[in-house]
């Protein structure tokens, strides 16, 4: 069955079945919506402006820790002395 057969035989049903079943899909419906919704809302931004939903955020976060764990970081004294210097 292809997804067009698929999507006919579901609305089919769905107009012919009862209050109880239509219910639970309707949950079913009202779940995946909301999670879609909340993946995709925008928590963050970059110092440039980049939108960044909440799953963009987390991997954005990680590659920092990754690189502050590697090393690649300043010292707040470092950092002091790099402004003395503009």
């Amino acid at each position: 069955m292809n997804l067009e057969e698929k999507r006919k035989a579901l609305a089919k049903w769905i107009l012919e079945t009862d209050e109880h079943s239509l219910n639970e899909v309707e949950a079913v419906y009202n779940i995946h919506s909301k999670n879609q919704e909340i993946s995709s809302d925008i928590v963050a931004y970059t110092v440039s402006g980049e939108a960044l939903t909440k799953e963009k955020y987390i991997q954005k976060v990680k590659e920092a820790e990754k690189r502050m764990e590697e090393g690649h970081f300043i010292s707040s004294e470092d950092l002091k002395k790099k402004m003395i210097s503009w």
